[in-house]
């Protein structure tokens, strides 16, 4: 009985989804290396339309990195529409989570032209020099610091802004 009550315990502790510092550091290692691609999409493989808005969208960002690892045009294409519809319903229930902007605007700014889908960089990128300040998560604001430095999007007044 004190196992049975120990592993409801332990259950009930653990998240069943992982921890956000993992999936960042996954997405980020995703866009060289399959493998990783492949452990963020089955980390959150349980994650559905009742999961937080954050999960939802880094399932939707999951889905496109796989694209890049796809042969088939038409699997590619599937991926892409998959992750764009998490995306875009993440960003509907939270248009104001800098994160989810974040990985919109990550995603937007490496997808070819053809695919339709950068209609939103420069809103989001505004949203997220506007609101860098009031980041409290150090990690994410370096994180959103550095790729907007390494970004072409970024005009050099709006780098300037960003050194003050």
């Amino acid at each position: 009985m004190k196992t049975l009550t120990l592993l409801i315990l332990l259950m009930s502790i653990n998240p069943p989804y992982p921890d956000i510092t993992e999936l960042r550091a996954l997405y980020y290692q995703s866009a060289t290396d399959k493998a990783a691609a492949g452990k963020l999409l089955e980390l959150l493989s349980k994650v559905d339309a009742q999961s937080s808005e954050l999960l939802i969208c880094y399932k939707g960002v999951a889905e496109m990195m796989q694209a890049k690892y796809t042969i088939s045009p038409i699997s590619k294409y599937r991926r892409f529409k998959k992750g764009k519809e998490f995306i875009e319903s993440a960003v509907a229930i939270d248009s104001g989570n800098m994160e989810i902007r974040f990985l919109r605007f990550t995603i937007q700014t490496n997808l070819p032209a053809f695919l339709g889908y950068n209609d939103h960089i420069t809103a989001d990128k505004k949203i997220l020099i506007k609101n860098l300040d009031q980041l409290q998560d150090k990690p994410l604001k370096q994180l959103v610091i550095n790729y907007l430095f390494a970004s072409k999007n970024l005009t050099e007044k709006e780098r300037n802004s960003l050194t003050k």
